[in-house]
């Protein structure tokens, strides 16, 4: 077994060992979180020997991430610190498993270190009055137009929208969309290779139908290559560029302290679908999960809306006196 080995630059070994099997966004969210751990360490003046490394370390800086959060004088709650301890517990336990199992390390720091899964947080949809503004504001754009540009952008944002919220795709996905991913006739949009690979086909409906049938009808004919979304000079607008057209929507349409932006499109594509068809399978296989777990957290808003529902004017202590 080696000794004096490192830490950082075991880290790049752990990279390689990544980029054989994970995609590229997953090995950067692993070896980021390592490397903010290592950081820590230098900045505590712990050395960077992968052998002096202990549990207590690692305890430590779990430890410290809750200090630096509370620096500011107000306090959270549990939950707060679970969310925010998860994604280095799952960076680490990864890094010192790969390490152990290369022969570098006899113990591993990580164990007896056990974080459960924190809950996710309920995730709560656009209301049809926050889509309505931001469908004036789009309409109210397209009426000004006054040149070809501004008119190809009014449609275009529309287009996008509309499609955001009748298909739930992503917004990774959104923006690499092709011409050729787009049918307009069968109402389907394709998604080639999304999260983990996955291709799948989504749909909808007449309203985003008419939408991108006007975008494409005036969509510069300059555009380099076949991307779907161009920006008014006729470069692919790309991921940066779709998160600038929510986030001036959402500005221009009073909403920008609304929580959530292009993700939340997504979810309340979900909740619309499921609270109108109740088929869990059905939003499962348009979303892209991998199982139930995550599309069954799109109902709770809905079920507690049915819940609601029961009150009809009245609440439990009527009912006691009934």
């Amino acid at each position: 077994m080696q000794t004096g080995l490192n830490t950082e630059q075991l880290l790049e070994g752990f990279r390689y060992e990544l980029e054989v099997t994970t995609r590229p966004k997953t090995v950067e969210y692993y070896c980021g979180e390592v490397r903010r751990f290592v950081r820590w360490m230098d900045r505590a003046g712990i050395p960077s020997d992968v052998h002096l490394i202990t549990k207590h370390h690692i305890q430590m800086f779990f430890h410290d991430l809750a200090v630096s959060q509370n620096s500011n004088g107000l306090k959270k709650g549990p939950e707060h610190y679970e969310r925010l301890r998860w994604p280095y517990y799952r960076a680490l336990r990864r890094f010192f498993a790969w390490v152990m199992k290369e022969g570098y390390i006899e113990h591993n720091p990580m164990d007896g270190i056990i974080m459960n899964r924190p809950q996710p947080v309920p995730i709560e949809p656009y209301r049809p009055e926050h889509i309505d503004r931001m469908l004036k504001v789009l309409d109210h754009d397209w009426q000004v137009a006054t040149t070809p540009r501004q008119r190809m952008r009014a449609a275009r944002d529309k287009a996008m929208l509309l499609l955001f919220l009748e298909s739930g795709l992503r917004l990774e996905e959104m923006a690499k969309l092709r011409m050729g991913d787009i049918d307009l006739e069968r109402q389907r949009v394709c998604v080639w290779f999304g999260k983990l690979g996955k291709s799948r086909l989504s749909g909808f409906g007449p309203q985003t139908k008419k939408a991108l049938w006007r975008y494409l009808s005036i969509r510069p004919s300059e555009v380099v290559g076949d991307a779907l979304w161009a920006t008014e000079e006729g470069t692919p607008l790309g991921v940066s560029g779709v998160q600038m057209v929510i986030r001036r929507l959402k500005k221009d349409a009073g909403l920008q302290y609304v929580r959530g932006s292009v993700h939340k499109l997504r979810h309340t594509f979900a909740t619309a679908y499921l609270r109108h068809t109740r088929d869990m399978k059905g939003c499962r296989l348009l979303l892209g999960h991998s199982t139930l777990t995550m599309t069954e957290r799109y109902t709770t808003f809905i079920d507690a809306e049915d819940a609601l529902r029961a009150y009809d004017g009245k609440g439990p202590l009527d009912w006691l006196r009934d």
